[in-house]
């Protein structure tokens, strides 16, 4: 330590100035001030003619002095001019010192001795923080040293962080007691031989206990060989623990039955950062909370008393969608509360959506009305899989309801499924949709796109090598047409010679059953099929959009799994209207039902009352041979049960929308995608076929509720709007239209019989 009296001083207080070497060519000036300054004191530094980078802190004595103290770099032996200005009426003062006259480290007891704890804190934390990287210090031995010895002077005996169990990915989880004022981890670093190295750590801080202390648990690298000290710095204390050599560290499993067993938000923080670390974190998240599953809490009663349920809990990443049911007889509710890993639980009560519900009362067929109750929160526990969160229901007097949901679903498909049961279609307006369900269903369908993998695909005999068209089939539980429909196609020799059929299973469940299935249709008929089997669920959509990728031929059919041919040509004939020159795009044909009224003769929009767009089609319920269905025509739309648009323009266009949930208004979807890029789209009434509409997702139970397609209609008003209006505007005015009801009726077609519909069989 050298000691300087200042040279050529303005009048002013007494000083004492200190240079202590840090490390390298780095010092610390400290200028203690016997008097107390007029203005928040400062030190500038010059030389050689320049102005000198330095870094600061103000620190308190115990005798209730102020030192300041100054880290800079000097390079070579130049005299080194301080300046220390208080911004008071007596000036400044100067001194000049030579720091290459300064050999020996700084004493860290020394520089310790006379600050107050809180200066100790600071002074701690600027040597372990900012000026490591402002002046390179990090990896400079003797800067090392000095601070490892300035760190035990704080702490003598610093405690080892001890592991509590070992994660993935090569991390622990450590825990250590705190004291009550370390209130949040600000930063952390590790100090050991290698050098100084700030640490990105994810940590938690629980409640004081009854001694005032707190838990601390972190996720850590697990520790080199050499162990060394880790600096943990909160915002008003700064605590020191030393790090044990590598160890073998305690199973996740041991540690989740124990500690874990009864503390929601410790093991949904865990939850959280398991995680955030990889892949399998999260299946290894999932399976502990599933081996050992929290107490389901609820309060169920019979009288008058406030009651409540919370039966849905269902996480993915953009948050977490919440259901159940309250009894509240007295109108006492007050808030709803969310818990979280760490943090201040999320107040509920703003966005929740409300539906009047009918409980069981306790008496054989009697019930009770209850409130139903929905709600949603963004970005809870960061997407991790929180399979049952806590939920308190807070009553104005004063009472507290604690609800816990038996274990949730962690796959996509289930937790879009229990999604979809959230809020009863009846009570479904399009501000819960777009609150509560959309931003769950969305993620949901993105992590099934991102998570599919490549699809089985069986073969069936031998296809024609340059198939003219490929017919693309979505199956989903629902096998009993197959029969009739392989043979209709077999039976006509234009699909024989130029057609591949691709028959896509979105139920890969039943797999072997429609393997053998097609197989014994391959036998009987003599019709090549290929059987693309998806690994799991994806909607209707993803079906025909995989079926695609495996298509060959340069013209797409897209055939829903009830439509049955009523006579054979139809696919060369709905080909031959495509005209990418005439800017046709897409072609659909006239449906029937089996009873031979139109289903669909086109397709057009029209608002509901609450101004959703919603899918129509023209004529539907009219007779086949009714004249205005017999007109080919532009139209705004045809349904997907039947489309047929050139490959080329579909893998342009994308294909389907998988946004669109299992199955409903992506077809529109995918016609006004063709009008975006320039092509009409032409119904064609003179080819007919039957469709038993629905039969082919009737065995979904997800879209029977009501709540998919009414996601689907919102969805395509909140993308298309102004373009439908549009669209719909100009066929309305359209001089063309009104001639098209004194058309002529047709001659009727040639109808397969009813009793062809026979429920299909293994062959």
């Amino acid at each position: 330590m050298l000691s300087l009296a200042p040279a050529a001083t303005a009048v002013a207080a007494p000083t004492q100035l200190e240079i202590h070497r840090l490390g390298g060519s780095v010092f610390l000036l400290c200028w203690t001030l016997d008097a107390a300054p007029f203005g928040k004191p400062t030190i500038t530094l010059a030389g050689g003619g320049r102005r000198l980078a330095a870094a600061s802190v103000l620190l308190g004595l115990r005798d209730g002095r102020e030192r300041l103290a100054v880290a800079f770099r000097a390079s070579g032996h130049e005299s080194i001019v301080a300046t220390l200005s208080d911004h008071g009426p007596q000036g400044d003062v100067t001194a000049a010192f030579d720091p290459g006259l300064v050999h020996g480290l700084a004493d860290p007891v020394a520089l310790l001795q006379e600050l107050t704890p809180q200066a100790r804190l600071t002074l701690a934390n600027a040597l372990v923080g900012a000026w490591p990287s402002l002046f390179g210090l990090a990896a400079i031995p003797n800067y090392l040293s000095f601070l490892r010895q300035l760190l035990l002077a704080l702490t003598p005996k610093p405690v080892a962080i001890q592991p509590a169990a070992s994660l993935v990915e090569g991390r622990w989880l450590c825990e250590t007691a705190v004291p009550g004022d370390f209130t949040a981890l600000r930063s952390a670093a590790r100090l050991d031989s290698a050098g100084l190295t700030r640490l990105d750590l994810a940590s938690r801080v629980g409640a004081p206990d009854r001694g005032g202390k707190r838990e601390l648990h972190l996720v850590l690298d697990a520790p080199p060989v050499r162990g060394g000290l880790l600096i943990l710095q909160a915002e008003r204390s700064l605590v020191v623990r030393s790090l044990p050599v590598r160890q073998a560290a305690p199973s996740l499993g041991r540690w989740w039955a124990g500690k874990a067993a009864s503390r929601d938000g410790l093991r949904n923080w865990v939850v959280e950062q398991l995680s955030g670390l990889s892949e399998r974190g999260r299946l290894l998240a999932v399976e502990m909370q599933r081996r050992v599953p929290l107490a389901v809490q609820h309060v169920r009663r019979n009288d008058d008393l406030p009651a409540a349920e919370l039966d849905l809990a269902v996480c993915n990443r953009a948050g977490l969608l919440i259901g159940g049911w309250l009894r509240d007889p007295d109108d006492l509710l007050d808030e709803v509360l969310l818990h979280r890993g760490s943090g201040e639980p999320i107040a509920m009560l703003a966005g929740l959506q409300r539906f009047p519900v009918r409980l069981p009362s306790g008496t054989e067929g009697e019930t009770r009305p209850a409130t139903g109750f929905a709600a949603f929160a963004s970005d809870y526990a960061s997407g991790a899989p929180v399979l049952q969160p806590r939920c308190e229901i807070k009553l104005r007097s004063g009472t507290t309801l604690t609800l816990r949901p038996p274990v949730q679903p962690a796959d996509a498909a289930t937790i879009r499924a229990r999604a979809l049961t959230a809020i009863p279609p009846q009570y479904l307006t399009a501000a819960m949709i777009e609150t509560t369900l959309a931003p769950i269903l969305a993620a949901c369908q993105e992590d099934l796109r991102e998570n599919r993998a490549d699809p089985v695909v069986t073969t069936f005999g031998r296809a024609p090598a340059r198939p003219r068209a490929s017919v693309v089939i979505p199956l989903y539980r629902v096998y009993d047409f197959l029969r009739v429909q392989v043979a209709a196609f077999a039976g006509d020799p234009w699909f024989v010679e130029n057609a591949e059929l691709v028959y896509v299973l979105d139920s890969p469940e039943h797999e072997a059953e429609v393997a053998h299935l097609l197989g014994g249709l391959h036998l009987a008929y003599g019709l090549p099929m290929q059987l693309v089997a998806m690994k799991r669920n994806g909607g209707f959509s993803a079906a025909c959009n995989a079926g695609a990728r495996q298509a060959r031929g340069e013209v797409l059919a897209m055939v829903n799994s009830d439509v049955i041919p009523a006579g054979n040509g139809w696919l060369p004939a709905l080909i031959g209207k495509l005209d990418r020159r005439g800017r046709v795009g897409a072609v659909g044909p006239k449906l029937l039902y089996d009873d031979g009224s139109l289903q669909h003769a086109g397709l057009f929009f029209k608002r509901d009352s609450k101004g959703v767009w919603l899918n129509h089609h023209y004529f539907k319920g009219m007779p086949g041979s009714y004249g205005p269905a017999n007109v080919e025509r532009p139209v705004p739309g045809v349904t997907g049960a039947c489309v047929v648009i050139s490959r080329a323009l579909f893998t342009e266009l994308e294909g389907f929308d998988e946004s669109y949930v299992i199955g409903d208004y992506e077809d529109s979807d995918l016609c006004l995608k063709v009008r975006r890029a320039g092509f009409g789209i032409i119904y064609a009434p003179d080819v007919a076929l039957y469709h038993l509409e629905r039969q082919s997702i009737a065995r979904s139970t997800d879209y029977t509720r009501g709540a998919a397609s009414q996601h689907n209609s919102w969805l395509q008003t909140r993308r298309w709007d102004a373009q439908i209006d549009a669209l719909m505007q100009a066929f309305e005015s359209s001089s063309a239209e009104p001639a098209l009801l004194h058309a002529p009726a047709p001659s009727e077609p040639d109808l397969v019989p009813r009793f062809s519909f026979r429920r299909a069989t293994a062959a």
